[in-house]
Formats: structure tokens, C-alpha cells, sequence
């Protein structure tokens, strides 16, 4: 099941609403709300803004490009994961399972990132 499918489930749960009322706020019927959370079917861009509309969340979190509904500052392990793109694969994979970290070690693995692409960037410019 695609990370879409898994979120429109999640949040229609959330509101209590069943397929069919979606549907029909969405113009659209119970069985494409139902191919839509068996990752059978992918909505049009169209739908995509309906539905993240209706849900007050951002299109990138229902297609899971960010765990933040909303559009608002970064969470910590999108800024997590930015750094260890800018770093390179070498610190990537060393901390690849961010998800099972708690937010104190995301807070203090950010800082010890940051100071490391600091040392880096010192020592290119010497």
C-alpha cells in the first residue's frame, strides 16, 4: 500500500467520515475513495489539492514527501535528513533509521551534523 493510501485512510478515520460521505464532499464516488486507499489508484493533481484541502494538510505530506501536515517550519528529521544529503552518502547510511531515534538524540545528532559540515566547509576553503 503506498504512503498515500495509508494517509488518506488515516486522516478520513480521524475525521469519522466513511468513503462515501468523502466522496461525496469530494465529488467523487465511494469506489474511487476505496481504489484510492487500496493504493489501487492514484488521484489526478486535481483531486490531490481537493483532498488536502478538505483535510487541511499539505499535497508533499499526503504524498509522503514530509511528515509535517502543515505547511510551517521543518520538522527535525526533514533538517536532519538535509544535512545528511549536503554531507554525503558516507553520514547518510551511518544514520539512515531516523524514525527510531527520540527527539533528544535528533536534537543533539543535528548539532554534531552541523558542526561537522562546518569542520568540512573550513577545511575546503584552507
Amino acid at each position: 500500500m503506498s504512503i498515500f493510501a495509508k494517509r488518506l485512510r488515516q486522516l478520513r478515520k480521524e475525521k469519522d467520515i466513511s468513503q462515501e460521505e468523502l466522496g461525496k464532499v469530494l465529488s467523487l464516488t465511494k469506489a474511487s475513495i476505496s481504489l484510492y486507499e487500496s493504493g489501487k489508484r492514484e488521484p489526478d493533481f486535481e483531486t490531490l489539492q481537493k483532498i488536502a484541502s478538505f483535510f487541511n494538510v499539505t499535497t508533499d505530506y499526503l504524498l509522503g514527501r514530509t511528515d509535517n501536515r502543515k505547511d510551517s517550519t521543518p520538522s527535525i528529521d526533514d533538517e536532519l535528513n538535509a544535512i545528511m544529503r549536503e554531507l554525503g552518502p558516507d553520514v547518510t547510511l551511518q544514520f539512515y533509521d531516523l524514525k527510531g531515534m527520540s527527539q533528544e538524540e535528533k536534537e543533539n545528532l543535528k548539532i554534531f551534523l552541523e558542526g561537522l559540515k562546518a569542520r568540512r566547509k573550513e577545511k575546503k576553503e584552507k
